[in-house]
């Protein structure tokens, strides 16, 4: 039998802040799918909002697409990665396309984390600095890597993550949705089981928190909606710089 999506519980927040004037991160969840998309935009260009939602619009009308292409959807590893790619330059263009016809939005941009959930994997595909993490057993692990400068400094030893952490370049994007003609998507299969929580948020929630603290909230009691407004809700309490976002989706036991 093909892999299907697993029983899974979705749980989504997303809050302006505490200092900017509006959202422009946008979150959606399709549960009888096991898709989940979070985009970010980008902060510092006119019409983010409007760039967050084309990404986000255009990836689920690709997916959908791409799982009525097929007879039964997209039911295995190799088709749901050949799906996300197609979806990310999908939405790429849709915004590039937009910022051209209408020049005050011109320069606008996102990031794009997606995510589809079969059987015993989860498949990724993200540009910018939104995140995937896994929780696991007591295990936090973060599963993408972030497309910035710091990031970058970080691989090449000229930082350390923690020095990466508190400067105030961290949101220097090295890759994003509408900024070239050919986006660059990182995809990625990670392993999935019963009880695992996985994570997708916007950069609000990682600037604010550390993983320790984020961990702490996934591990503690109360319902799965409960934890992901309880993420929001500290962050803002650590200073809510950014829109904050959360996508949290636990593999049913």
């Amino acid at each position: 039998m093909k892999p299907g999506p697993p029983p899974i519980e979705f749980a989504l927040h997303s809050h302006v802040g505490m200092v900017r004037m509006r959202n422009e991160d946008v979150v959606e969840v399709r549960p009888e799918r096991g898709w989940a998309v979070l985009a970010d935009g980008m902060g510092g260009y006119h019409g983010g909002d409007v760039a967050a939602h084309i990404a986000v619009a255009s990836t689920l009308s690709r997916l959908e697409y791409e799982a009525a292409a097929t007879a039964s959807g997209m039911e295995s590893v190799e088709s749901v990665t050949r799906g996300l790619a197609e979806a990310v330059q999908d939405a790429n263009g849709e915004i590039l396309r937009a910022g051209m016809e209408r020049p005050g939005l011109a320069g606008m941009g996102s990031t794009l984390l997606a995510t589809v959930f079969l059987g015993s994997h989860v498949v990724s595909a993200h540009v910018g600095d939104s995140r995937l993490y896994r929780w696991r057993d007591g295990r936090f692990e973060q599963l993408t890597r972030d497309h910035t400068m710091l990031q970058e400094q970080v691989d090449g030893g000229m930082m350390s993550a923690e020095q990466a952490r508190h400067s105030r370049f961290r949101g220097m994007l090295t890759r994003g949705l509408g900024v070239a003609v050919i986006a660059e998507p990182e995809l990625g299969v990670h392993t999935a089981q019963t009880g695992d929580i996985f994570l997708l948020c916007s950069d609000g929630l990682t600037d604010m928190l550390d993983d320790d603290e984020i961990a702490a909230v996934l591990a503690d009691s109360g319902s799965l909606q409960e934890r992901a407004e309880r993420l929001v809700e500290r962050a803002n309490t650590s200073g809510g710089r950014d829109n904050v976002s959360v996508i949290v989706a636990r593999i049913a036991v």
